[in-house]
């Protein structure tokens, strides 16, 4: 296979405790996968999410097979201690993306300009920005935060923050803080938003060096781009991750 990046990780240690541990192999990602612009189902390297484990029809039920294998170890181990972790956001491509942003473009309320694009940002990512575009990303149970400040959701989240890591997954989106390693820019909060690390950040660091401003084109608002600094506060605005 052309362009092979491999990441032997044998241990990634936070805190004395160990992150991960699989050989990772992944193709170097052109520029159309980081941007979103492929078909899941096409992919060799994606697999369907079972039924029994998601809320997700085709095509939006897909992940990466490590991502997969990964999530399988972790919702095991939650269902031992009670806890059942539900997928209700995988993979979206560009396209897919395109609709969601341009739905809430278009029903906004916030005039029409980079105001409005922020707002839509406060949660939502625009098209070809989206780290839901690699495989990595799985969202669970729900993003209503009815749930989530419900005795069953803290209890679902206090799991998560104290077990994840364990099978190579991090919340990229806490709460902002000032403090040190704090998050100051990018979306909100996402509680229920959880990344596989292990292969998030080959993406990124390719993200780093092959994506410009310039490659994000093709939908509602995009002009505001600049304005926004759209890579460096949201590709980038992400917490710390735990083997840093």
């Amino acid at each position: 296979m052309k362009n092979l990046v491999c990441a032997f990780l044998l241990s990634i240690v936070s805190a004395g405790v160990l992150y991960a541990q699989e050989p990772l192999c992944a193709a170097a990602p052109t520029k159309a996968f980081l941007l979103g612009k492929t078909r899941f189902q096409n992919d060799t390297n994606f697999v369907l999410i079972s039924s029994e484990y998601t809320t997700l029809k085709e095509p939006n039920n897909y992940i990466q097979k490590q991502t997969y294998r990964a999530f399988l170890k972790m919702r095991q181990a939650a269902l031992a201690d009670g806890i059942v972790l539900t997928v209700t956001s995988a993979s979206r491509n560009f396209w897919i993306q395109r609709i969601i942003w341009e739905e809430k473009w278009t029903k906004s309320k916030v005039p029409a300009g980079v105001e409005r694009a922020r707002d839509i940002l406060k949660y939502n990512s625009m098209c070809g920005t989206s780290r839901h575009h690699w495989g990595t990303e799985l969202d669970f149970n729900t993003p209503k935060l009815k749930f989530w400040n419900s005795p069953k959701g803290k209890a679902t989240y206090k799991w998560l923050c104290e077990n994840a890591h364990k099978f190579g997954f991090y919340q990229p989106y806490t709460a902002k803080s000032s403090g040190p390693g704090g998050r100051t820019t990018g979306y909100n909060e996402e509680v229920w938003h959880w990344s596989y690390y292990p292969l998030a950040n080959i993406y990124m660091q390719q993200y780093k060096w092959k994506i410009k401003e310039k490659d994000l084109r093709g939908f509602a608002g995009s002009q505001h781009i600049p304005d926004l600094k759209i890579i460096k506060n949201y590709v980038f605005g992400v917490a710390t991750p735990p083997e840093a």
